[in-house]
C-alpha cells in the first residue's frame, strides 16, 4: 500500500462508505463537490483570534464559569497544531499510514488533563443529537493529543455559536453552546486502523445507502 495521510474528514467518508473512501484515497476519484459557504472559515478564525487574546490572562467570556482551568498556553506549539498543513499527527508503524488532524483550540483542567475544543457555527440552536455527528473527530484529537504525549481525559468540548440578533451597523449577537461530549481513544484509533485495512484491500462494497455510488456504478 502507498504511504496515506487521513485526518478526520476522510476517516468520515470512510464511516459513511468504505467504497467512495477507498475509490478516493487510492484512485484519486473523488465525489463532486459542491458549493461551500465560507462563512464558518471565517468564524474559526475570528474565534481562534478571540480565543489567543485571552490566553494567559483567563477565560474568555463564552466559557468562563462553564469550564474549570485554563485555555493552553504554548502558542508555539497551538499553532502548529492548528495548521491543516502541519496539525497533530501519528504514524502506525505497521503500515505507515499517518493520521493527522488540527486543533481548533485546547483546554487544560484543573487536574492537567487536555481536552480538545472545538469551534462550530450554526444558523440555529442545537438539537438533542447535534453532537453526536462528531463523535469520531474528538475520539480522534484525543488519540493524537495523548500520542503526542499529552494527558487526556474522556471527554472533548463541543462550542456551537448560533445567531441570536442583528443589533445595526453590521454587529450581530451570538450565543455560545457548549456540549462535554465523552469520548474514547481506543475507538478513534481503531476506526484509523480500520480505514487503513481496507485501503490495503480491493475495492469493498458500497455502504447501501450511499447515493454517489448508486450514480457511479461503474
Amino acid at each position: 500500500m502507498k504511504k496515506v495521510v487521513l485526518s478526520p474528514s476522510k476517516l468520515s467518508l470512510f464511516k459513511e462508505c468504505p467504497r467512495c473512501f477507498w475509490l478516493d484515497v487510492n484512485k484519486g476519484v473523488r465525489r463532486p463537490e459542491g458549493i461551500f459557504s465560507s462563512l464558518p472559515n471565517g468564524m474559526d478564525l475570528v474565534l481562534k483570534r478571540h480565543f489567543d487574546a485571552y490566553r494567559g490572562k483567563g477565560l474568555p467570556p463564552d466559557i468562563k464559569g462553564k469550564l474549570k482551568g485554563r485555555l493552553f498556553e504554548d502558542m508555539d506549539k497551538l499553532r502548529v497544531w492548528r495548521n491543516n498543513f502541519k496539525g497533530l499527527d501519528h504514524e502506525d508503524k505497521a503500515s505507515g499510514a499517518i493520521l493527522k488532524g488540527a486543533l481548533d483550540d485546547l483546554f487544560v483542567t484543573e487536574d492537567g488533563l487536555h481536552v480538545p475544543l472545538d469551534f462550530k457555527t450554526r444558523g440555529f440552536p442545537l438539537k438533542e443529537n447535534t453532537h453526536e455527528h462528531y463523535q469520531h473527530q474528538m475520539d480522534i484529537y484525543c488519540f493524537l493529543l495523548e500520542r503526542n504525549g499529552l494527558r487526556t481525559g474522556d471527554f472533548a468540548c463541543l462550542l456551537f455559536y448560533y445567531p441570536l440578533a442583528a443589533e445595526g451597523n453590521g454587529m450581530f449577537r451570538f450565543e455560545c453552546d457548549i456540549v462535554r461530549i465523552k469520548t474514547d481513544k481506543k475507538d478513534g484509533e481503531r476506526l484509523f486502523l480500520d480505514a487503513v485495512k481496507v485501503l490495503d484491500g480491493e475495492e469493498p462494497a458500497s455502504s447501501g445507502e450511499c447515493a454517489w455510488c448508486g450514480w457511479n456504478k461503474n
